[in-house]
Protein backbone atom coordinates (compact mmCIF):
# COMPACT_ATOMS: atom_id res chain seq x y z
CA UNK A 1 0.00 0.00 0.00
CA UNK A 2 2.94 2.32 1.27
CA UNK A 3 4.42 1.65 -2.60
CA UNK A 4 0.96 2.70 -4.33
CA UNK A 5 0.86 6.18 -2.39
CA UNK A 6 4.90 6.60 -2.97
CA UNK A 7 4.12 6.16 -6.85
CA UNK A 8 0.78 8.01 -7.02
CA UNK A 9 2.74 10.96 -5.47
CA UNK A 10 5.34 10.90 -7.78
CA UNK A 11 2.79 10.60 -10.91
CA UNK A 12 1.01 13.64 -9.06
CA UNK A 13 4.75 15.63 -9.53
CA UNK A 14 5.06 14.85 -13.17
CA UNK A 15 3.72 17.02 -16.26
CA UNK A 16 0.54 16.46 -17.31
CA UNK A 17 1.10 15.60 -20.89
CA UNK A 18 -2.45 15.04 -21.54
CA UNK A 19 -3.28 18.62 -21.20
CA UNK A 20 -4.59 20.09 -24.57
CA UNK A 21 -2.29 22.92 -25.73
CA UNK A 22 -3.97 26.37 -26.27
CA UNK A 23 -4.40 27.60 -29.40
CA UNK A 24 -1.96 30.40 -28.79
CA UNK A 25 1.10 28.13 -28.87
CA UNK A 26 0.67 26.49 -32.51
CA UNK A 27 2.91 28.51 -34.84
CA UNK A 28 0.72 30.22 -37.63
CA UNK A 29 1.25 29.68 -41.30
CA UNK A 30 4.40 31.27 -42.46
CA UNK A 31 2.66 33.61 -44.66
CA UNK A 32 0.56 34.92 -41.66
CA UNK A 33 3.74 35.11 -39.47
CA UNK A 34 5.13 38.62 -38.11
CA UNK A 35 8.99 39.04 -38.44
CA UNK A 36 11.93 38.66 -35.97
CA UNK A 37 14.48 41.19 -36.10
CA UNK A 38 17.93 39.72 -34.17
CA UNK A 39 20.43 42.79 -32.87
CA UNK A 40 22.85 43.04 -30.67
CA UNK A 41 24.02 45.33 -27.63
CA UNK A 42 27.97 45.45 -27.83
CA UNK A 43 28.15 47.68 -24.71
CA UNK A 44 26.33 49.88 -22.37
CA UNK A 45 26.90 52.81 -20.23
CA UNK A 46 24.83 51.44 -17.36
CA UNK A 47 26.04 48.04 -17.62
CA UNK A 48 29.96 48.86 -18.59
CA UNK A 49 31.63 46.26 -21.10
CA UNK A 50 28.11 44.02 -21.50
CA UNK A 51 27.15 42.29 -24.51
CA UNK A 52 24.19 40.75 -25.11
CA UNK A 53 21.38 39.64 -28.27
CA UNK A 54 18.08 40.99 -28.70
CA UNK A 55 15.36 40.00 -30.78
CA UNK A 56 12.51 42.32 -32.09
CA UNK A 57 9.17 40.95 -33.31
CA UNK A 58 6.53 43.18 -35.68
CA UNK A 59 3.62 41.74 -36.20
CA UNK A 60 1.79 41.66 -40.09
CA UNK A 61 -0.79 44.04 -38.37
CA UNK A 62 2.02 46.95 -37.86
CA UNK A 63 2.20 49.01 -40.68
CA UNK A 64 4.75 51.49 -39.27
CA UNK A 65 2.46 54.85 -39.43
CA UNK A 66 1.31 54.90 -35.75
CA UNK A 67 2.99 53.89 -32.54
CA UNK A 68 2.62 49.93 -31.16
CA UNK A 69 2.32 48.19 -27.96
CA UNK A 70 5.07 47.11 -26.24
CA UNK A 71 5.82 43.81 -24.93
CA UNK A 72 9.35 43.23 -23.01
CA UNK A 73 10.69 39.92 -22.42
CA UNK A 74 13.48 39.58 -20.21
CA UNK A 75 15.55 36.51 -20.57
CA UNK A 76 14.83 36.04 -24.14
CA UNK A 77 11.86 34.60 -25.96
CA UNK A 78 10.82 32.73 -22.89
CA UNK A 79 7.17 31.03 -22.91
CA UNK A 80 6.81 30.41 -26.61
CA UNK A 81 6.39 34.42 -26.27
CA UNK A 82 6.87 35.22 -30.02
CA UNK A 83 4.45 32.49 -31.40
CA UNK A 84 1.51 33.27 -28.02
CA UNK A 85 1.78 37.14 -28.93
CA UNK A 86 1.72 36.79 -33.08
CA UNK A 87 -1.79 34.36 -32.03
CA UNK A 88 -3.52 36.90 -29.80
CA UNK A 89 -2.99 40.00 -31.92
CA UNK A 90 -4.55 37.66 -35.03
CA UNK A 91 -7.47 36.75 -33.02
CA UNK A 92 -7.74 40.24 -31.48
CA UNK A 93 -6.90 39.29 -28.11
CA UNK A 94 -3.94 41.35 -27.72
CA UNK A 95 -3.67 45.07 -29.64
CA UNK A 96 -0.74 45.63 -32.23
CA UNK A 97 2.15 44.88 -30.14
CA UNK A 98 5.99 45.20 -30.32
CA UNK A 99 8.16 42.54 -28.68
CA UNK A 100 11.83 43.16 -27.48
CA UNK A 101 13.35 39.88 -25.85
CA UNK A 102 16.59 41.10 -24.14
CA UNK A 103 19.22 38.24 -22.63
CA UNK A 104 20.97 39.28 -19.69
CA UNK A 105 24.61 41.19 -20.07
CA UNK A 106 27.87 38.84 -20.03
CA UNK A 107 31.21 40.59 -20.06
CA UNK A 108 34.44 38.77 -21.79
CA UNK A 109 38.19 38.97 -21.32
CA UNK A 110 40.81 39.61 -24.09
CA UNK A 111 40.72 35.84 -24.80
CA UNK A 112 36.92 35.12 -25.56
CA UNK A 113 36.24 33.72 -22.07
CA UNK A 114 33.76 35.11 -19.55
CA UNK A 115 35.15 37.60 -17.21
CA UNK A 116 31.33 37.82 -15.39
CA UNK A 117 27.79 36.91 -15.59
CA UNK A 118 25.21 40.24 -15.31
CA UNK A 119 22.41 38.12 -14.77
CA UNK A 120 21.59 38.60 -11.30
CA UNK A 121 22.85 41.85 -11.11
CA UNK A 122 20.10 43.04 -13.80
CA UNK A 123 17.73 41.37 -12.29
CA UNK A 124 17.71 40.65 -8.79
CA UNK A 125 18.62 44.26 -7.77
CA UNK A 126 15.81 46.22 -6.32
CA UNK A 127 16.72 49.44 -7.94
CA UNK A 128 15.75 51.62 -11.47
CA UNK A 129 18.34 50.68 -13.14
CA UNK A 130 17.16 47.86 -15.27
CA UNK A 131 14.20 50.86 -15.98
CA UNK A 132 16.80 52.80 -16.79
CA UNK A 133 18.66 51.01 -19.38
CA UNK A 134 15.52 49.90 -20.99
CA UNK A 135 14.28 53.43 -21.58
CA UNK A 136 17.84 55.25 -22.67
CA UNK A 137 19.30 52.67 -24.26
CA UNK A 138 17.13 49.44 -25.47
CA UNK A 139 14.10 50.88 -26.59
CA UNK A 140 15.80 53.91 -28.57
CA UNK A 141 17.96 51.65 -29.91
CA UNK A 142 15.00 49.37 -30.95
CA UNK A 143 13.20 52.37 -32.25
CA UNK A 144 15.81 53.31 -34.69
CA UNK A 145 15.45 49.53 -36.42
CA UNK A 146 13.52 49.13 -39.80
CA UNK A 147 12.01 45.87 -40.32
CA UNK A 148 13.00 44.00 -43.73
CA UNK A 149 10.15 45.34 -46.13
CA UNK A 150 10.91 49.18 -44.50
CA UNK A 151 8.36 49.74 -41.77
CA UNK A 152 10.07 52.04 -39.26
CA UNK A 153 9.58 50.76 -35.69
CA UNK A 154 7.14 53.10 -33.69
CA UNK A 155 6.32 52.63 -29.93
CA UNK A 156 3.61 53.81 -27.33
CA UNK A 157 5.19 55.99 -24.78
CA UNK A 158 2.04 55.77 -22.90
CA UNK A 159 3.19 52.40 -20.01
CA UNK A 160 -0.54 51.84 -20.64
CA UNK A 161 0.42 50.48 -23.56
CA UNK A 162 3.40 48.40 -22.53
CA UNK A 163 4.29 44.94 -20.56
CA UNK A 164 7.20 43.18 -19.08
CA UNK A 165 7.42 40.05 -18.60
CA UNK A 166 10.01 37.14 -17.19
CA UNK A 167 10.62 33.92 -15.22
CA UNK A 168 12.81 33.32 -11.93
CA UNK A 169 15.34 36.53 -11.52
CA UNK A 170 13.56 38.24 -14.56
CA UNK A 171 10.69 37.75 -13.15
CA UNK A 172 11.30 39.57 -9.96
CA UNK A 173 12.73 41.98 -12.27
CA UNK A 174 9.89 42.90 -14.59
CA UNK A 175 8.28 43.58 -11.32
CA UNK A 176 10.71 45.66 -10.12
CA UNK A 177 10.98 47.55 -13.57
CA UNK A 178 6.76 48.47 -13.12
CA UNK A 179 7.19 49.02 -9.37
CA UNK A 180 10.18 51.12 -9.67
CA UNK A 181 9.02 53.03 -13.37
CA UNK A 182 4.84 53.05 -13.91
CA UNK A 183 5.23 55.65 -15.83
CA UNK A 184 6.93 53.23 -17.99
CA UNK A 185 5.52 49.91 -18.02
CA UNK A 186 1.63 49.14 -16.46
CA UNK A 187 1.59 45.42 -17.17
CA UNK A 188 3.13 42.81 -15.67
CA UNK A 189 3.73 38.56 -16.07
CA UNK A 190 6.62 37.14 -13.10
CA UNK A 191 6.68 33.60 -13.94
CA UNK A 192 8.41 31.95 -10.78
CA UNK A 193 9.83 34.49 -9.60
CA UNK A 194 12.93 35.45 -7.24
CA UNK A 195 10.96 37.64 -4.48
CA UNK A 196 13.85 35.72 -1.94
CA UNK A 197 17.12 37.68 -0.05
CA UNK A 198 19.47 37.93 -2.61
CA UNK A 199 19.46 41.23 -3.36
CA UNK A 200 16.78 43.25 -1.12
CA UNK A 201 13.66 40.77 -3.28
CA UNK A 202 12.58 39.56 0.12
CA UNK A 203 11.27 43.09 1.42
CA UNK A 204 9.00 43.73 -1.17
CA UNK A 205 5.75 42.55 0.43
CA UNK A 206 6.25 45.28 2.79
CA UNK A 207 7.01 47.60 0.49
CA UNK A 208 3.86 47.00 -0.98
CA UNK A 209 1.85 46.56 1.96
CA UNK A 210 3.09 50.46 2.96
CA UNK A 211 3.29 52.13 -0.80
CA UNK A 212 0.35 53.77 -1.84
CA UNK A 213 -1.08 51.54 -4.57
CA UNK A 214 0.95 51.91 -8.44
CA UNK A 215 -1.52 51.87 -11.48
CA UNK A 216 -0.42 48.15 -12.17
CA UNK A 217 -1.93 45.21 -13.65
CA UNK A 218 0.16 42.14 -12.75
CA UNK A 219 0.06 38.33 -12.88
CA UNK A 220 1.85 35.67 -10.46
CA UNK A 221 2.47 32.18 -11.46
CA UNK A 222 4.39 29.62 -9.39
CA UNK A 223 3.62 25.99 -8.21
CA UNK A 224 3.86 24.55 -4.92
CA UNK A 225 7.02 22.52 -5.47
CA UNK A 226 9.41 25.62 -6.36
CA UNK A 227 12.81 25.23 -5.25
CA UNK A 228 13.95 26.21 -1.56
CA UNK A 229 17.54 27.43 -0.27
CA UNK A 230 19.12 27.18 2.26
CA UNK A 231 20.51 30.76 1.68
CA UNK A 232 17.95 32.76 0.23
CA UNK A 233 14.95 31.17 1.12
CA UNK A 234 11.38 29.75 -0.56
CA UNK A 235 10.23 30.99 -3.65
CA UNK A 236 7.21 29.56 -3.25
CA UNK A 237 6.48 31.08 0.12
CA UNK A 238 7.83 34.53 -0.93
CA UNK A 239 5.29 34.17 -4.03
CA UNK A 240 2.55 33.17 -1.63
CA UNK A 241 3.49 36.78 0.36
CA UNK A 242 3.39 38.64 -3.09
CA UNK A 243 -0.32 37.42 -3.62
CA UNK A 244 -0.92 38.05 0.24
CA UNK A 245 0.44 42.05 -0.19
CA UNK A 246 -1.14 42.90 -3.58
CA UNK A 247 -4.46 41.87 -2.57
CA UNK A 248 -4.08 44.07 0.84
CA UNK A 249 -2.42 46.89 -1.66
CA UNK A 250 -5.90 46.58 -3.60
CA UNK A 251 -3.86 45.81 -6.97
CA UNK A 252 -5.22 44.49 -9.80
CA UNK A 253 -3.70 41.62 -10.09
CA UNK A 254 -4.26 37.74 -10.31
CA UNK A 255 -2.04 34.41 -10.33
CA UNK A 256 -1.83 31.02 -11.27
CA UNK A 257 -0.57 28.35 -9.02
CA UNK A 258 0.10 24.54 -9.65
CA UNK A 259 2.50 21.56 -8.93
CA UNK A 260 5.54 22.99 -11.15
CA UNK A 261 9.38 23.63 -9.65
CA UNK A 262 11.25 26.27 -10.54
CA UNK A 263 11.36 26.27 -14.36
CA UNK A 264 9.47 27.77 -17.46
CA UNK A 265 7.05 24.50 -17.79
CA UNK A 266 3.82 25.87 -16.47
CA UNK A 267 4.86 29.24 -16.64
CA UNK A 268 4.72 28.59 -20.60
CA UNK A 269 1.76 26.90 -19.85
CA UNK A 270 -0.03 29.88 -18.04
CA UNK A 271 1.41 32.76 -20.72
CA UNK A 272 -1.43 32.68 -23.10
CA UNK A 273 -4.69 33.12 -20.79
CA UNK A 274 -1.90 35.93 -18.61
CA UNK A 275 -1.75 37.77 -21.84
CA UNK A 276 -5.27 37.53 -22.38
CA UNK A 277 -5.84 38.89 -18.51
CA UNK A 278 -3.11 41.69 -18.82
CA UNK A 279 -4.27 43.10 -21.66
CA UNK A 280 -7.90 42.63 -21.52
CA UNK A 281 -10.28 45.89 -22.21
CA UNK A 282 -7.30 47.31 -23.36
CA UNK A 283 -7.25 50.29 -24.54
CA UNK A 284 -9.05 51.20 -21.44
CA UNK A 285 -6.36 52.47 -18.66
CA UNK A 286 -4.63 50.41 -15.77
CA UNK A 287 -6.18 52.40 -12.51
CA UNK A 288 -4.50 52.38 -9.37
CA UNK A 289 -6.61 50.19 -6.58
CA UNK A 290 -7.34 51.58 -3.10
CA UNK A 291 -5.39 49.97 -0.12
CA UNK A 292 -6.36 48.29 2.93
CA UNK A 293 -3.54 49.98 4.79
CA UNK A 294 -5.00 52.15 7.39
CA UNK A 295 -2.21 54.99 7.94
CA UNK A 296 -2.14 55.09 4.30
CA UNK A 297 -6.60 55.87 3.85
CA UNK A 298 -5.88 58.59 7.02
CA UNK A 299 -3.52 60.79 4.99
CA UNK A 300 -5.14 60.58 1.63
CA UNK A 301 -7.91 62.98 0.51
CA UNK A 302 -10.46 61.27 -1.75
CA UNK A 303 -9.53 62.39 -5.03
CA UNK A 304 -6.47 64.24 -4.42
CA UNK A 305 -3.44 63.30 -6.60
CA UNK A 306 -0.22 65.08 -6.68
CA UNK A 307 0.13 68.30 -9.14
CA UNK A 308 3.60 69.39 -10.64
CA UNK A 309 3.65 72.88 -10.21
CA UNK A 310 4.41 74.47 -13.73
CA UNK A 311 4.06 77.97 -15.65
CA UNK A 312 1.94 75.80 -18.10
CA UNK A 313 -0.65 74.74 -15.77
CA UNK A 314 -1.17 77.93 -14.25
CA UNK A 315 0.70 77.41 -10.79
CA UNK A 316 3.49 78.90 -9.59
CA UNK A 317 5.45 78.95 -6.42
CA UNK A 318 5.18 81.47 -3.74
CA UNK A 319 8.07 83.34 -2.07
CA UNK A 320 7.66 81.72 1.28
CA UNK A 321 7.01 78.21 -0.31
CA UNK A 322 10.03 78.18 -2.65
CA UNK A 323 11.97 79.28 0.40
CA UNK A 324 10.73 76.47 2.14
CA UNK A 325 11.95 74.14 -0.47
CA UNK A 326 15.07 75.67 -0.98
CA UNK A 327 18.60 74.49 -0.74
CA UNK A 328 19.30 74.41 3.23
CA UNK A 329 22.95 75.83 2.67
CA UNK A 330 21.96 78.96 0.71
CA UNK A 331 19.22 79.40 2.81
CA UNK A 332 21.03 79.48 5.78
CA UNK A 333 23.76 81.52 4.23
CA UNK A 334 21.74 84.37 3.17
CA UNK A 335 20.67 84.17 6.45
CA UNK A 336 24.30 84.83 7.54
CA UNK A 337 24.11 81.68 10.19
CA UNK A 338 28.00 80.78 8.83
CA UNK A 339 28.55 83.19 11.14
CA UNK A 340 27.26 81.51 14.19
CA UNK A 341 28.01 77.82 12.90
CA UNK A 342 30.72 76.62 10.68
CA UNK A 343 28.97 74.98 7.67
CA UNK A 344 25.73 75.32 8.54
CA UNK A 345 23.11 72.81 6.72
CA UNK A 346 19.63 73.81 8.32
CA UNK A 347 18.21 76.00 10.46
CA UNK A 348 14.75 75.60 12.62
CA UNK A 349 13.15 78.49 14.19
CA UNK A 350 11.05 77.93 17.13
CA UNK A 351 7.92 80.18 18.62
CA UNK A 352 10.02 81.92 20.97
CA UNK A 353 12.97 83.30 18.92
CA UNK A 354 15.40 80.17 19.59
CA UNK A 355 16.68 78.34 16.75
CA UNK A 356 17.96 74.94 16.72
CA UNK A 357 21.18 74.96 13.81
CA UNK A 358 22.26 71.78 12.31
CA UNK A 359 26.22 71.52 10.33
CA UNK A 360 27.53 69.13 7.99
CA UNK A 361 29.16 67.51 10.30
CA UNK A 362 26.03 66.46 12.17
CA UNK A 363 26.38 68.78 14.92
CA UNK A 364 23.16 70.39 16.76
CA UNK A 365 22.93 73.64 17.65
CA UNK A 366 21.05 75.89 19.69
CA UNK A 367 20.84 79.92 19.04
CA UNK A 368 18.61 81.36 22.08
CA UNK A 369 16.61 84.02 21.23
CA UNK A 370 19.03 87.44 21.61
CA UNK A 371 22.34 85.59 21.95
CA UNK A 372 24.95 85.67 19.47
CA UNK A 373 26.47 82.51 20.26
CA UNK A 374 25.14 79.22 19.52
CA UNK A 375 25.52 76.71 21.91
CA UNK A 376 26.96 72.78 20.72
CA UNK A 377 23.63 70.04 21.89
CA UNK A 378 24.39 66.65 20.66
CA UNK A 379 24.43 64.28 23.55
CA UNK A 380 25.40 61.63 20.71
CA UNK A 381 27.71 61.92 18.02
CA UNK A 382 26.80 60.33 15.13
CA UNK A 383 23.93 62.76 14.19
CA UNK A 384 23.04 63.72 10.49
CA UNK A 385 22.53 67.18 9.28
CA UNK A 386 18.43 67.01 9.09
CA UNK A 387 16.22 67.78 12.23
CA UNK A 388 12.28 68.04 13.16
CA UNK A 389 10.78 69.53 16.34
CA UNK A 390 7.80 67.03 17.73
CA UNK A 391 4.68 69.73 17.64
CA UNK A 392 4.49 69.39 21.25
CA UNK A 393 8.03 71.33 21.61
CA UNK A 394 9.40 68.15 24.07
CA UNK A 395 11.10 66.07 21.12
CA UNK A 396 13.61 66.83 17.89
CA UNK A 397 14.48 64.12 15.79
CA UNK A 398 17.82 64.09 13.86
CA UNK A 399 19.25 62.07 11.34
CA UNK A 400 21.65 59.58 12.15
CA UNK A 401 24.98 59.16 9.88
CA UNK A 402 25.35 55.79 7.66
CA UNK A 403 21.95 55.14 9.06
CA UNK A 404 18.22 53.97 8.18
CA UNK A 405 17.96 55.16 12.06
CA UNK A 406 16.92 58.60 13.46
CA UNK A 407 17.87 59.81 16.57
CA UNK A 408 14.91 61.05 18.87
CA UNK A 409 16.10 63.67 21.59
CA UNK A 410 14.46 65.06 24.69
CA UNK A 411 14.30 68.55 24.55
CA UNK A 412 14.75 70.30 28.62
CA UNK A 413 12.63 73.14 29.46
CA UNK A 414 15.87 75.28 28.73
CA UNK A 415 15.64 73.73 25.31
CA UNK A 416 18.68 71.41 25.90
CA UNK A 417 18.78 68.14 24.54
CA UNK A 418 18.84 64.67 26.22
CA UNK A 419 18.97 61.13 26.38
CA UNK A 420 19.31 60.76 22.91
CA UNK A 421 18.19 57.46 20.92
CA UNK A 422 17.61 55.61 17.61
CA UNK A 423 14.12 55.50 17.40
CA UNK A 424 12.92 56.11 14.19
CA UNK A 425 13.61 53.70 10.97
CA UNK A 426 13.34 53.75 7.71
CA UNK A 427 13.22 52.01 4.72
CA UNK A 428 15.91 51.18 1.86
CA UNK A 429 17.74 54.67 2.46
CA UNK A 430 21.53 55.21 1.06
CA UNK A 431 23.10 53.58 3.99
CA UNK A 432 26.52 55.04 2.78
CA UNK A 433 25.21 58.99 2.55
CA UNK A 434 23.51 60.53 4.71
CA UNK A 435 22.72 63.46 2.71
CA UNK A 436 19.99 61.17 0.58
CA UNK A 437 17.75 62.39 3.45
CA UNK A 438 16.05 65.36 2.96
CA UNK A 439 14.03 67.08 5.31
CA UNK A 440 11.10 66.35 8.14
CA UNK A 441 8.37 67.39 8.94
CA UNK A 442 5.53 66.65 11.60
CA UNK A 443 1.47 66.70 10.98
CA UNK A 444 -0.46 67.78 13.97
CA UNK A 445 -1.21 64.02 15.08
CA UNK A 446 2.52 63.60 15.86
CA UNK A 447 3.46 61.45 12.09
CA UNK A 448 6.71 62.15 10.76
CA UNK A 449 7.06 62.85 7.35
CA UNK A 450 10.45 62.45 5.88
CA UNK A 451 11.91 63.09 2.29
CA UNK A 452 13.65 59.91 1.26
CA UNK A 453 14.97 58.65 -2.11
CA UNK A 454 11.82 55.90 -2.07
CA UNK A 455 9.51 58.63 -1.83
CA UNK A 456 8.15 60.26 1.63
CA UNK A 457 8.08 57.50 4.26
CA UNK A 458 5.59 58.10 6.68
CA UNK A 459 6.08 56.71 10.57
CA UNK A 460 3.85 56.98 13.48
CA UNK A 461 4.75 58.11 17.22
CA UNK A 462 6.72 54.35 17.74
CA UNK A 463 8.78 55.55 14.64
CA UNK A 464 7.50 52.76 12.41
CA UNK A 465 7.41 53.55 8.75
CA UNK A 466 3.35 53.03 8.11
CA UNK A 467 2.87 54.48 4.55
CA UNK A 468 5.35 55.47 2.06
CA UNK A 469 4.26 57.76 -0.87
CA UNK A 470 5.91 57.84 -4.37
CA UNK A 471 6.01 60.91 -6.46
CA UNK A 472 4.88 60.81 -10.36
CA UNK A 473 7.30 60.08 -13.15
CA UNK A 474 11.18 59.01 -13.09
CA UNK A 475 11.98 60.71 -10.28
CA UNK A 476 11.24 59.43 -6.81
CA UNK A 477 14.50 60.58 -4.45
CA UNK A 478 12.37 63.37 -2.48
CA UNK A 479 14.79 66.11 -2.34
CA UNK A 480 12.51 68.58 0.35
CA UNK A 481 9.26 68.54 1.49
CA UNK A 482 6.96 71.34 2.63
CA UNK A 483 3.73 71.45 4.95
CA UNK A 484 1.52 74.28 4.17
CA UNK A 485 -1.86 73.61 5.78
CA UNK A 486 -3.08 70.93 4.52
CA UNK A 487 -0.75 70.58 1.42
CA UNK A 488 2.19 69.11 1.19
CA UNK A 489 5.06 70.35 -1.34
CA UNK A 490 7.86 67.91 -2.52
CA UNK A 491 10.71 68.77 -4.44
CA UNK A 492 11.73 66.07 -6.46
CA UNK A 493 14.80 66.90 -9.12
CA UNK A 494 13.62 69.86 -10.38
CA UNK A 495 10.51 69.64 -10.48
CA UNK A 496 8.18 70.43 -7.73
CA UNK A 497 4.65 68.61 -6.73
CA UNK A 498 2.14 69.67 -4.72
CA UNK A 499 -0.95 67.63 -2.70
CA UNK A 500 -4.21 68.53 -0.57
CA UNK A 501 -3.96 65.20 2.41
CA UNK A 502 -6.29 64.80 5.26
CA UNK A 503 -4.15 66.37 7.93
CA UNK A 504 -2.51 69.66 8.65
CA UNK A 505 1.21 69.99 8.97
CA UNK A 506 2.85 71.21 12.18
CA UNK A 507 6.11 73.94 11.56
CA UNK A 508 8.41 74.41 14.41
CA UNK A 509 7.50 77.84 14.26
CA UNK A 510 4.60 77.58 15.60
CA UNK A 511 3.77 77.52 18.97
CA UNK A 512 3.41 73.80 20.55
CA UNK A 513 0.17 71.76 20.60
CA UNK A 514 -0.98 69.21 22.69
CA UNK A 515 -1.12 65.59 20.40
CA UNK A 516 -3.07 62.85 21.65
CA UNK A 517 -1.02 59.38 22.10
CA UNK A 518 -1.25 56.43 19.48
CA UNK A 519 -0.39 54.39 22.49
CA UNK A 520 2.13 51.96 22.64
CA UNK A 521 1.14 50.47 19.43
Amino acid sequence: MAMVLCTTAWAQNKHNASTPKDPATIPLPPDKKGVVIDGKIENSAIYPSTHRDFQVFVPQQYDGTAPACLIVGLDGNLFGAITVIDNLIATGEMPVTIGIFLQPGVSYNEDGTVARYNRSNEFDRTDSRLATFLETEVIPLVENMVTPDGRKILISKDPNDRAITGASSSGIAAFTVAWERPDLFSRVYSSVGTFVAMRGGNGYPAMVRKSEPRPLRIYLQDGVNDTWNHIFGDWWEQNQLMSSALNYAGYEFDYKWDRGTHSIYYGTRAYPDAMRWLWRGWPAKVKAGESMNDMLKSLLAKGEQWEEITPENGTALNDTIAGLLADPAEQLKQGKYEKTVKNPHRVLPLHNGDKYITNTNGEIFLLKNGEKKAQKMNTLPESGCEIAIYPNGKLLIATEKNSNWLISYLIAPDGSLHSGQQFYWLHNTDNHNHTAYGNMAFDTLGNLYIATPIGIQVCDQNGRVRAILPLPGAGRKVDAIAFVGNKIYAKCGGKVFVRTFAHTGYNSWEAPIDVKSQGQG
